[in-house]
């Protein structure tokens, strides 16, 4: 039998450029929102801030780049075209189904 138990779930529904006061959205803005940047750490042994500190930030795309663009090391995708082609032929497709057994050739057992 299963005990079930009440659970408050929080979730972030708008977030708020630091730099540029832009706001964003999973809704009105996914370009945005999905690009965004939200580094969240909290300082260990004598960092620059202070022992055990929260240290968080916010900035929309536009503004990593302005901020911290000399400093980013972006590298292309490995696909020309920037597609998923490079990964065509990754996963073998068999013509003829394929068992657990010959997915899983070893026996787990037989190791012990």
């Amino acid at each position: 039998m299963r005990e079930y138990r009440e659970r408050t779930v929080q979730e972030v529904a708008a977030c708020t450029c630091d730099r540029c006061g832009r706001r964003m959205t999973p809704v009105d803005d996914q370009l945005e929102w999905y690009e965004k940047m939200s580094p969240d750490w909290r300082g260990g042994f004598c960092p620059v801030f202070q022992d055990g500190t929260h240290v968080s930030l916010d900035l929309c795309q536009q503004c990593v780049r302005d901020t911290l663009g000399p400093w980013l090391r972006v590298d292309s995708p490995s696909a020309p075209d920037g597609s998923i082609q490079t990964l065509k032929g990754a996963v073998p497709r068999p013509d003829a189904l394929v068992s657990v057994e010959q997915m899983n050739p070893w026996d787990f057992h037989e190791r012990d």
